[in-house]
């Protein structure tokens, strides 16, 4: 401590005499005098390095995805429940120090960086797609955050304004739709300057990310069916129109993970890393709809207990967790939450059964029977791929702990067959939505929008036996709280949000939740 006084006080010492001896005649070189050799300047900032952290950390490591995605939408949409006592969200009862780690992350590191890529490439017209890119990218992690918070910092956002006005939902979505078709059609295939192998995402393939603009624009598009259906309608029929969606499997926006990559955290998938923590189990709600219809994703998505699938049921409070054995609990098994599995940002499946719920509608051309069935069997498909992918990529010592799939057509064609899974058009739009949600297993933001948007996936209600649920009851909060630190330090601009939008509570509706 002492010796490190003494160095400062010295530095002092010596940077107080240079600046009185310094001579006149150098003002007028003052501006390059004064920058720093070794100081990060705008001219020194790689965007390419820049994009790569925000694709790879707007996906979520395993921190963010944790604290916002698992225990809070997986929990809230009954992929998981508690198996522990510490865990209060899956009882609907919040915790800020959770959200706002997402909150802070996203316009502090992720977010922050995609708008500094915006801005240095903006300046240059031969970076035209690499500012594309990066627009869509940014919508990708705003329509994120809206969903959860409803008014959120957006177009203040980023900008160096330390005290950002927080922007109605309307708006924010009008614009991110806006912006996903200006990007699209800004893409230039002719010009060949992209991020390259930067872009962990697509390897710079143009073509690809033309096709997630506008599936990712189809989702929400679709997100305003029931407070805007006029605005939504015109977005999907477009988007329909054009033809250009993610349209295999091999299309799908996904992260890819594996040690093979490297022994960084950020190479780990975000799940496999979770599930070694040993803090929940499959939810009841999961398991039970799994197996009531002889699903083929079961063994898929599952690792049983004992030789048996059963499912734990959310909701239970400290005292009826800690009188059972987690260990008689089916758990998410090795294919969907292993270290070397993809996370899916918006895969092919979804895309499906975003059209199915479009031509159900009757915004688009096709049938909806026909895409839901499609859906389905490309879900079960998707696994299948990754399974096999795992078998030659994970050490063969961890071989063992990947169940024996064998999966064929004939019993894909039999499922689309059980009762309760042939398509019915009396309740087509639940069983496309109950779908689109097993399709997403792991990705729970998009199935807990879904549920508030539509009330499908059918859940199973808490029992909140001690009354400690901040819904007042058993009804899945509508939103998080904003992070307590806003109404200190943007007071002004959070208390303006609250009385636009309503109580900062989980049972205050976001805009496009209008049903």
């Amino acid at each position: 401590m002492n010796r490190m006084l003494a160095l400062q006080t010295r530095f002092l010492a010596v940077a107080l005499l240079s600046m009185l001896l310094m001579p006149t005649a150098c003002t007028d070189r003052f501006e390059e005098l004064n920058v720093s050799p070794t100081a990060v300047q705008e001219d020194r900032i790689n965007e390419d390095l820049l994009f790569t952290r925000s694709l790879v950390y707007g996906a979520l490591r395993y921190t963010e995805f944790q604290r916002a995605q698992q225990l809070y939408a997986n929990h809230y949409i009954q992929y998981y429940a508690m198996s522990v006592d510490r865990f209060e969200t899956d009882r609907y009862i919040t915790r800020n120090d959770w959200l706002t780690d997402y909150w802070t992350a996203a316009y502090a590191d992720f977010g922050m960086q995609i708008q500094q890529v915006i801005n240095i490439s903006a300046r240059n017209e031969n970076k035209l797609n690499k500012t594309a890119i990066a627009r869509i990218w940014k919508v990708f992690i705003m329509h994120r955050i809206t969903d959860l918070w409803g008014d959120v910092p957006y177009f203040d956002a980023f900008s160096g304004i330390i005290t950002p006005r927080y922007d109605r939902q309307e708006d924010i979505y009008l614009d991110m739709l806006n912006e996903l078709k200006e990007a699209e059609a800004s893409i230039d295939p002719s010009r060949t300057l992209n991020f390259g192998s930067a872009d962990v995402l697509y390897g710079g393939n143009l073509t690809l990310w033309r096709k997630f603009a506008n599936s990712l624009r189809l989702r929400l598009a679709m997100r305003l069916s029931e407070v805007a259906p006029a605005v939504a309608e015109a977005h999907v029929r477009e988007v329909l129109a054009a033809g250009n969606l993610i349209s295999t499997n091999a299309e799908s926006a996904l992260m890819r993970y594996g040690r093979d990559f490297g022994n960084a955290d950020e190479n780990i998938q975000p799940m496999g890393v979770i599930r070694s923590f040993n803090e929940y189990r499959a939810s009841s709600t999961l398991v039970d709809f799994l197996q009531q219809n002889n699903d083929p994703r079961l063994e898929i998505y599952l690792e049983p207990a004992n030789g048996e699938f059963v499912g734990l049921r959310n909701g239970l409070n400290p005292t009826e967790i800690n009188a059972l054995d987690p260990d008689d609990y089916a758990r998410d098994s090795q294919i969907i939450s292993n270290l070397f599995a993809p996370s899916g940002l918006l895969i092919y499946p979804e895309v499906l059964f975003l059209q199915a719920e479009a031509a159900l509608r009757g915004w688009g051309p096709g049938n909806a029977q026909e895409y839901y069935e499609q859906g389905i069997s490309a879900s079960i498909a998707y696994w299948l791929d990754v399974y096999q992918d795992l078998q030659g990529r994970i050490p063969a010592s961890e071989l063992a702990s990947l169940p024996q799939l064998d999966i064929n057509q004939e019993q894909i064609n039999t499922f689309l067959a059980e009762p309760g899974i042939a398509y019915n058009p009396s309740r087509a739009l639940e069983q496309i939505i109950t779908q689109k949600w097993l399709a997403n297993i792991n990705q729970g933001f998009e199935g807990y929008a879904d549920y508030r948007r539509t009330g499908f996936p059918r859940l199973t209600p808490i029992p909140n036996t001690d009354g400690q649920s901040e819904t007042g009851g058993s009804n899945v909060p509508s939103r998080l709280r904003y992070p307590a630190e806003e109404q200190a330090l943007n007071r002004e601009n959070y208390q303006e949000a609250v009385q636009r939008q309503g109580p900062d509570l989980p049972t205050t509706r976001v805009w496009w939740d209008a049903d």
